[in-house]
């Protein structure tokens, strides 16, 4: 079943909603679905409605259900990367289960944040279209920073990690006997992250750690470390079923 992502829309069960006009369109023209199919929409916050398409762009929403939280929630802070490279880091770490990207000008950039909200429009549909191929229901949120240390004044979470060419213990020495089900991540951007920022997120309680004796672009060293974190700590390790309904509404509406 097709799913489908609806922004500050709810979600009732045995009623009959509109649909936005951009998601009529692409249902109706581009995947020619007619009357009687079925799709299933979700609102980014965990909630899922199983629907039938009807007439004049209207779905009749069949069953509503809250879709199982990640077991493990993992925030990546990412240095700013050149071209396709931070697209990439959004959409893969989406279907890997980010639960929320923090995108950083770090003093090694050699990208910067534009002033205006196009280029922030365009990763939010990177990452809302990456959680609807991907059946992630809690869509993960964005925000972005002109620095390490207006990142860091944003962030309290449980254990902190920091992915650094420098240091020398690895990963699986600073997560043993750690409370890993909120996880902060920093990579640095191409250049790396300056002795400056590794000192400062250190003094907010960041451990550096290691992947081991390769050095990994940045677009690979995060997707790398979530899939390890997600491994051990998350749902990466676990069946399909970790990922159906925990309560449900309207079974019986017909």
């Amino acid at each position: 079943m097709r799913s489908f992502y609806l922004a500050n829309t709810p979600l009732h069960p045995g009623a009959t909603m509109m649909l936005p006009a951009a998601l009529q369109h692409h249902l109706e023209r581009v995947l020619r679905l007619q009357p009687g199919a079925e799709i299933r929409l979700f609102d980014g916050a965990g909630q899922v409605a199983e629907a039938v398409l009807q007439d004049n762009g209207q779905a009749y929403v069949r069953e509503l259900y809250d879709s199982a939280p990640p077991p493990c929630q993992i925030q990546l802070i990412q240095g700013l990367a050149k071209g396709a490279k931070t697209e990439l880091i959004l959409q893969k770490g989406t279907e890997l289960g980010v639960s929320s990207f923090h995108l950083v000008s770090m003093e090694r950039s050699v990208a910067r944040l534009k002033p205006d909200s196009r280029q922030r429009l365009r990763w939010e549909k990177i990452i809302q279209e990456a959680s609807r191929q991907c059946g992630q229901y809690y869509v993960p949120g964005l925000f972005c920073s002109d620095s390490l240390k207006s990142a860091l004044a944003m962030e309290d979470t449980g254990l902190k990690l920091m992915l650094w060419e420098q240091a020398d213990v690895p990963l699986a020495a600073a997560v043993a006997r750690s409370d890993c089900r909120r996880i902060s991540v920093i990579v640095g951007p191409e250049g790396g992250i300056s002795e400056k920022e590794a000192a400062l997120a250190q003094a907010c309680g960041y451990h550096p750690v290691s992947l081991g004796p390769r050095i990994l672009r940045t677009e690979t060293a995060g997707l790398a470390i979530i899939t390890v974190l997600q491994y051990l700590y998350g749902d990466l390790s676990c069946g399909y079923g970790s990922m159906k309904q925990t309560h449900s509404y309207g079974k019986d509406i017909l």
